[in-house]
């Protein structure tokens, strides 16, 4: 039977083990963590069918010089990474050209609407129905956000990308979420088809109980090194030992840039950590409500209202930054209008391309070896469509036209 190696057991690689099992492969996980206890931990819980247009645009260069030197900015770019962000940055700035930014938003549209129909059945194949919610979301506009200016054009362009959304007043706001202040408040785009997960680390776990069961084996080991036998597949290599496996799927983030390197391999994906806290105060919230101003969402979950979002490039390393925590409870007591307590707070690394199109994909010259990762803000929404392209991959499947737009060899 054909073995695989899936190195990192969260979202990702787990949906794709899900894919892998399903079709009849023996498949080896390996994480020194337990499953889904890593970034894919962290996230705001939004299967994000809204999100149909890539970062690297002309809008986020003429805003970058603005958003960076605010006292209170959500996106931060640590001048120790700059060394690191060489390669990306250059490149982001080629996918804002509008003839690019125009192919990549094509291709994440098409992306994006598989995804969501994919990750839906995978939610809804754990037969749990109380680990998501269709309340649909909101993206709030406030006085002076830019958001504010333009609610109804942006509605007509979800709609033409074939989201259903809607613009929508201020008071329809309140009265959908009446715990939300009403200062400055303008109004808000609705996302009525929008899931959210109500614990994404449940999720993790229950998919993972699945597999378990379907025959999938958890190796709780980092793998340390990875070279091709001389007889074909593979060997990785752990402090539990060396493993061999017929084929690779290396799903474990910016850990997947140091194993690279044993290959001599390097891609221009990048560490852009998130941030969230959850509030111990009694807010009630029935959907998740984004403030896109300050790149975050409130979302309802099991034991609280969480906070999360931001954006901070920076070494996966360095310790957290408490001021994005204090921002982060400065901007939910704005929104709910009064003074909020937290009892949690939690940093992640999400790992990101520069023309926001994920890395999935065999990597040329290097036989029954694939990438999947560089998801970034949508690792949870995209990740059963990345198990489904990976299995089609290997199983000679056809394959959607955006998937060659995926493929490693871009870069």
């Amino acid at each position: 039977m054909n073995t695989i190696a899936v190195v990192g057991a969260g979202i990702v690689g787990l949906a794709v083990t899900r894919s892998l099992v399903d079709a009849g492969y023996q498949v080896q996980l390996f994480d020194p963590g337990a499953p889904g206890e890593g970034t894919s931990l962290g996230n705001a819980g939004l299967i994000a069918n809204y999100a149909t247009s890539p970062m690297a645009s002309i809008e986020t260069l003429k805003a970058l010089p603005r958003e960076l030197v605010r006292r209170d900015a959500s996106l931060s770019i640590d001048p120790r990474y700059l060394s690191r962000l060489a390669s990306f940055g250059p490149r982001f700035i080629q996918a804002a050209t509008p003839s690019r930014f125009a192919r990549h938003k094509a291709d994440l549209v098409a992306l994006i609407q598989d995804a969501v129909k994919a990750q839906h059945r995978l939610l809804e194949s754990l037969d749990a129905p109380g680990l998501y919610a269709d309340t649909g979301c909101l993206q709030l506009a406030y006085r002076g956000d830019t958001l504010s200016q333009s609610l109804e054009t942006s509605a007509e362009a979800k709609r033409a990308d074939g989201v259903d959304c809607r613009a929508l007043t201020a008071a329809d706001v309140r009265d959908l979420e009446p715990e939300l202040s009403p200062e400055r408040l303008e109004g808000a785009l609705f996302f009525p088809s929008t899931r959210h997960l109500k614990d994404p680390l449940t999720v993790s776990r229950t998919l993972w109980r699945r597999l378990e069961r379907a025959g999938a084996v958890l190796h709780r080991a980092r793998i340390e090194g990875l070279a091709p036998c001389v007889d074909g597949g593979w060997r990785l290599v752990s402090a539990l030992g060396e493993h061999h496996a017929d084929q690779v799927v290396m799903c474990a983030g910016m850990a997947n840039q140091a194993l690279m390197k044993w290959l001599g391999m390097s891609l221009p994906v990048v560490s852009e950590r998130g941030y969230h806290v959850r509030l111990d105060t009694s807010v009630s919230l029935t959907r998740p409500a984004g403030w896109l101003a300050h790149h975050f969402y409130a979302t309802p979950m099991e034991g609280g209202v969480r906070l999360a979002g931001t954006t901070e490039f920076t070494a996966p390393e360095r310790r957290a930054d408490q001021r994005r925590w204090d921002r982060l409870k400065g901007w939910g007591d704005a929104m709910f209008g009064r003074s909020l307590t937290l009892s949690e707070r939690w940093m992640g690394v999400r790992h990101s391309t520069p023309d926001g199109l994920p890395v999935v994909g065999p990597v040329a010259g290097r036989e029954g070896l694939y990438l999947a990762y560089g998801h970034a803000h949508l690792g949870l929404t995209l990740s059963a469509q990345t198990g489904e392209l990976i299995r089609a991959m290997m199983d000679g499947s056809p394959l959607p036209d955006y998937a060659q737009r995926l493929s490693p060899a871009r870069f």
